[in-house]
């Protein structure tokens, strides 16, 4: 089974008033945090596979959590 790769990457959608950070897994997009409402309040927005593509959203829990960690520690100390 291949390594998948989770990253973070900082993006500025028009809907939202602050920076949001995405995790993508592969090169895409699984979930959107933003912070609109503050670091003590981020929201994530969840993004699903793409079977039709061959993508399939699937990682082990504890990189998922890891980089969910990361995240959060990311927007509370920039």
């Amino acid at each position: 089974m291949m390594k998948k790769n989770l990253e973070l990457f900082f993006s500025s959608p028009m809907e939202y008033e602050e920076l949001t950070l995405e995790i993508q897994l592969d090169r895409e997009r699984i979930i959107e945090i933003n912070q609109d409402k503050g670091v003590n309040h981020l929201e994530a927005e969840l993004f699903g596979s793409d079977q039709a593509h061959g993508f399939v959203a699937k990682v082990p829990l504890d990189e998922l959590i890891a980089i969910l960690i990361e995240a959060r520690e990311t927007l509370k100390n920039k």
